[in-house]
């Protein structure tokens, strides 16, 4: 069977050509084809084409939803979700998936529907290549200056609307003193109109692939930007709220940095931290996350939960290390003699996910059966 799939940027294709990574392709300047199982998943820029080489079924590939009824002549659709959460009523899910047509999506939605396929680490895999990632190399710098570093520090302008990030920076901060750094940023005019997301949002320009800073300390925070307890509150479109969830490109750096010998206390999504451990990944907060303890009640941080426990008791065991191992240096060697296969795994996990999809055959089938009405 040939399966003709026009498309038009890399997050159009970028989740199918991950769950086809380990098939045989060839290329040319007009298209490339993935065979698989006898079939040819035909990619190209060109309707022509496709038509040209009589596929079976032809498939338009898309990522900005609200474009799905202007396509025509196509016997399906798949929509690709990347980045972002979907920022669409359920109605208008639903009338899109009932018509036949795929969602292959990182972020998740509240209801069940057999043509919707999640898995938040298609985020990361998008952003692995879009950003760079697959170029940065690791030499295990040794320059430990700090016990725990943050990108993060409550400004005034900037850093409104996060509360729990700036709860828990200020009480790992009354933990640790001096031995928690924020890495700074330069100081400039505009600052204060050009970094907050209610304006231009330049701290988006934040996902840089360097992992100099972060190799200074023994250790980093890296706060998601879903908080523990948070759903995607969608009541501005006239809807309720979903709990519909995400993963950036901040866990990425998290599980990729393993490689540098580089530690992370990861804050998220409690249902995407519980995700990321069933996977087999691992930070150092995973060693304190006990649901089993009777957490403190914390009027101040309405949805305190296990999460947010982890980071403090984290920070209370990292300057337990510190009273006793005296540099961070040393600090740090404790932790990679104990923990140090622990970093090891998470860079062996990342690159088999890289290179294969174990539901490959169960979005092959997806894709194959079935027509638009």
């Amino acid at each position: 069977m040939k399966i003709g799939l026009h498309y038009g940027t890399y997050g159009d294709i970028s989740v199918l050509t991950h769950i086809l990574s380990n098939s045989p392709f060839d290329k040319d300047k007009d298209k490339f084809i993935f065979y698989y199982n006898g079939d040819e998943y035909i990619f190209s820029r060109s309707v022509s084409i496709l038509d040209e080489l009589n596929c079976d079924i032809k498939i338009k590939l898309f990522t900005t939803f609200t474009e799905w009824k202007t396509f025509k002549g196509f016997d399906k659709l798949i929509q690709t979700q990347v980045v972002e959460n979907y920022f669409e009523k359920n109605t208008e899910l639903q009338e899109y998936l009932d018509a036949g047509n795929i969602c292959l999506s990182s972020a998740s939605i509240s209801f069940d529907h057999p043509n919707f396929h999640y898995n938040p680490f298609f985020n990361l895999i998008f952003f692995y290549y879009h950003y760079g990632y697959n170029f940065v190399n690791y030499y295990k710098f040794n320059k430990k200056e700090n016990l725990l570093g943050v990108y993060h520090k409550p400004v005034e302008g900037i850093s409104n609307g996060k509360a729990q990030r700036n709860y828990l920076y200020l009480k790992i901060k009354e933990i640790l003193n001096d031995d928690l750094v924020s890495y700074a940023s330069s100081d400039y005019n505009l600052k204060l109109l050009l970094q907050p997301y209610d304006k231009f949002g330049h701290w988006g320009n934040n996902h840089i692939t360097s992992y100099i800073d972060f190799t200074t300390s023994v250790c980093n925070v890296v706060f998601e930007t879903l908080n523990a307890n948070a759903h995607f509150e969608d009541d501005a479109i006239g809807t309720n709220s979903y709990s519909r969830q995400y993963i950036t490109e901040k866990t990425l750096k998290a599980l990729l940095f393993s490689e540098e010998n580089i530690f992370f206390i990861w804050y998220g999504p409690t249902k995407l931290y519980k995700h990321l451990m069933d996977m087999g990944f691992w930070f150092l907060n995973s060693e304190f996350y006990d649901e089993s303890i009777r957490i403190p009640r914390n009027y101040q941080l309405p949805g305190y939960s296990y999460m947010e426990q982890s980071v403090v008791d984290t920070s209370n065991y990292l300057k337990s290390l510190k009273e006793e191992y005296k540099t961070n240096e040393d600090v740090h060697q404790h932790l990679m003699e104990k923990y140090g296969h622990k970093l090891e795994k998470n860079v062996e996990l990342f690159k088999e996910i890289l290179n294969s999809y174990s539901k490959k055959d169960e979005v092959i089938n997806l894709i194959k059966n079935g027509k638009r009405d």
